[in-house]
Order: C-alpha cells, then structure tokens, then sequence
C-alpha cells in the first residue's frame, strides 16, 4: 500500500466528502498506531490537531445533509 500524504486545511477545502474519506481513515490509521506505539514526536501535536480538525467537520454535518454534501469541496459549502 503506498505511503499517505498528510491532510491540509487547504487541501481538504478542494475535496469533496466522498474524496476525503479514504484519506481520512487512512491518515487516522496512521495517527492511531503512532499513538498506540507512544511514536508521537515533538511537533506532531501540530499535525494530529490539524487532521481531527479535518476529520470533525468531514464526518459531522452541521446542518441538515443534502446531495451537495457529499459532492461538492468543503471550501464551496463553506464548511472548512
């Protein structure tokens, strides 16, 4: 399986829902076994914040879900 890049807040106003999720859970792997191993370094405080971020407002609607949920970026429903 190749190596995941790194959500950005950038990046993830360009997705749509259904783009984000693999991303999302294969990041969220990344970080729970990081976590589990007690492998966090200095700095990675920053990132893990930044993903959750990410992860709260793809997977959580604040308003009620349409079709434009999942298909339109989060940067043109102006969630994120």
């Amino acid at each position: 399986m190749p190596e995941f890049q790194r959500l950005t807040i950038d990046e993830a106003r360009t997705l749509t829902r259904t783009e984000l999720l693999p991303r999302i859970e294969a990041e969220q792997k990344y970080w729970y076994e990081r976590i589990h191993r007690c492998a966090m370094k200095p700095g990675d405080d920053k990132a893990f914040r930044t993903f959750n971020d990410i992860l709260h407002i793809a997977v959580g609607p604040r308003r009620p879900v349409g079709h434009d949920y999942w298909t339109k970026p989060l940067g043109e429903l102006g969630e994120l």
